[in-house]
C-alpha cells in the first residue's frame, strides 16, 4: 500500500483528498501542524493555504530529511507563494486543477520516484572520487535528459557498458548489440530484421532489434568493428529514423535511443578508411570519454571495495590492509576496471575472511594454488588483454574444478563451500566451458 504523509488543517479540499486518496487503497497520515516528522512517506501533500508563513522552512527539512521524498504543493492562488524556492516541491497546482487531476498527478509523481530510484542505483556503479569520475558523472546526467545520440570510447575492461546503462536508465527497454559478434553478412538482418522469403534460409519473418527497441535505448557495443555496409544503414536511420527490413516494401518509423561504444581510435579508423566520417559526426552528438585506470589510481581503493562488496559470501568481512592496497595503486593494470573485478574476485575465493594482504593479492600473476604454482605465464610476457583474460578464465576453471574433486563431483556441496547459489554454480561452469560429468 502506497504512504502519503499530508500537511494540512481541516478544509473542504483536504476532505475531498482524503475521500479520494482511501478510495484507492492508499495509507494517508494526516499532519495539522508544519512540523516534519523523522519518518517520511515517499509522496508528501502540502497545503500552502494552511501554512502560510511556515511552508518554507518545513519543505526544507521535508527535502533534508528524506531527499527522494516525492512533494505535490497546492494552493487556491499558486501564484501568491511565488517566494517558495522550485526545488522544494515537484508539482505545484492550484485547488482546481487539484480536484480535477489529482490521482493523474499522484501517478506522475510514482513514475518520477521510480526513474530516481533506477537513476540512483545505475550511478552507483560508477565509483570513484577522483576529478575525472565526477566529471564523468555530471556528464551522464546531463545526457539522461538528452535524446540525442551517445557515443562512449574508452579502452576495454573501463565500464562502458555501465556508463550505457546509467544513460538508458529512464528507459524500460534497453538492447544490447555486440558489433564484433555479429557475421558481416547478418548485420542488416539482425538490425532491422527481414521478411519471410526475402533471401534463402528466410523461412520466417523476424523482427530486427532496432524495432525491437523501439520506445527505448539501443547499446551498439563495440560499433568501431561495424562493416561499412551495414554503416550506411545506420547512417539512414539515424538521419530518418526508420528502417527498412530485408525485403519489405515499407519502411517503418522507430524512436529508439542509440548509444554507441567503442575501444578504437575512430579518428584513425576514419583516416584508414575504415569508419564512415559522417557516421562519425551523427553519433558523437554527446561525447563521453572514459579514462584508463591507470590515470585515476585514486578510485582504486573505492573501486576494490565496491567489489569486495558484491562478491563476499554474505557474513563474511573482508578489508583490506594498507600492504594490499598499496599493491594495488602500484598496479598500471592493462586490463583496466575488469582486470581489477578478476582479482578481487579471485582474491576472495582464495583467501579466509578477515584482512587481505599483499600476499593474498595475485596480480599480474597465476593464483597460488599447489597443483600450479610457479607454471604461469610471467606477467611481462602477457602480451594482450584478451591473454590476460584467457590465463584468469584457466585458474578460475582449475580453482573450480578442484573444489568439485573436494566435494567428491557435488555441485551442491561445492556451491555451499564457497558461498554461491547452486545454479549461480552451474551458469560459471557452463560459461567457463566446463563438463561437470567429465570432473574426476
Amino acid at each position: 500500500m502506497q504512504s502519503i504523509d499530508f500537511f494540512t488543517k481541516e478544509t473542504d479540499t483536504s476532505s475531498f483528498i482524503l475521500d479520494v486518496l482511501s478510495s484507492v487503497d492508499y495509507s494517508v497520515e494526516t499532519h495539522s501542524d508544519a512540523t516534519p516528522r523523522n519518518q517520511i512517506a515517499s509522496i508528501v501533500i502540502w497545503d500552502l493555504d494552511s501554512f502560510k508563513g511556515e511552508s518554507v522552512a518545513a519543505l526544507a527539512r521535508v527535502r533534508t530529511l528524506a531527499p527522494d521524498a516525492m512533494v505535490l504543493a497546492y494552493a487556491e492562488n499558486p501564484e501568491a507563494y511565488a517566494e517558495i524556492p522550485g526545488n522544494l516541491y515537484d508539482i505545484l497546482l492550484s485547488v482546481e486543477a487539484l480536484r480535477l487531476h489529482l490521482m493523474s498527478k499522484i501517478s506522475k509523481l510514482k513514475e518520477i520516484q521510480s526513474a530516481r530510484r533506477i537513476f540512483t542505483e545505475r550511478m552507483s556503479h560508477l565509483v570513484g572520487k577522483s576529478e575525472s569520475m565526477k566529471k564523468l558523472r555530471k556528464m551522464v546526467e546531463r545526457a539522461i535528459l538528452h535524446t540525442g545520440p551517445v557515443l562512449i570510447q574508452g579502452e576495454s575492461g573501463v565500464g562502458k557498458d555501465l556508463v550505457a546503462r546509467a544513460i538508458a536508465c529512464m528507459y524500460d527497454k534497453f538492447v544490447v548489440v555486440n558489433c564484433s559478434a555479429i557475421p558481416d553478412t547478418l548485420f542488416e538482418s539482425e538490425l532491422f530484421g527481414h521478411t519471410r522469403g526475402a533471401f534463402t534460409g528466410a523461412q520466417n519473418e523476424r523482427i530486427g532489434l532496432f524495432e525491437d527497441a523501439n520506445g527505448g535505448a539501443i547499446f551498439l557495443d563495440e560499433i568501431g568493428d561495424m562493416p561499412l555496409h551495414a554503416q550506411v544503414k545506420l547512417l539512414r536511420v539515424i538521419q530518418n529514423h526508420e528502417i527498412r527490413p530485408i525485403g519489405a516494401n515499407k519502411t517503418r518509423h522507430i524512436d529508439v535511443r542509440i548509444i554507441a561504444a567503442t575501444n578504437r581510435d575512430l579518428r584513425e579508423e576514419i583516416r584508414e578508411k575504415r569508419f564512415r566520417e559522417d557516421l562519425f559526426y551523427r553519433l558523437n552528438v554527446i561525447p563521453v570519454a572514459l579514462s584508463p585506470l591507470r590515470e585515476r589510481k585514486e578510485d582504486v581503493e573505492d573501486l576494490a571495495n565496491y567489489f569486495i562488496r558484491q562478491y563476499a559470501p554474505a557474513g563474511e568481512p573482508y578489508t583490506l590492509s594498507p600492504d594490499a592496497l598499496k599493491k594495488l595503486e602500484a598496479h598500471d593494470w592493462p586490463g583496466n576496471i575488469r582486470e581489477l573485478e578478476n582479482v578481487i574476485q579471485r582474491t576472495l575465493c582464495f583467501t579466509d575472511p578477515g584482512t587481505i594482504t599483499a600476499d593474498d593479492l595475485q596480480i599480474g600473476e597465476p593464483a597460488s594454488h599447489p597443483q600450479h604454482q610457479g607454471q604461469g605465464t610471467p606477467s611481462s610476457e602477457i602480451k594482450s588483454y584478451a591473454q590476460f583474460q584467457e590465463m584468469q578464465q584457466e585458474e578460475e576453471r582449475e580453482f573450480l574444478k578442484a573444489k568439485i574433486r573436494e566435494c567428491d563431483g557435488s555441485i551442491s556441496l561445492a556451491a555451499e563451500r564457497l558461498g554461491l547459489l547452486r545454479t549461480t554454480l552451474y551458469n560459471r561452469l557452463s560459461r567457463l566451458g566446463i563438463d561437470v560429468k567429465k570432473i574426476r
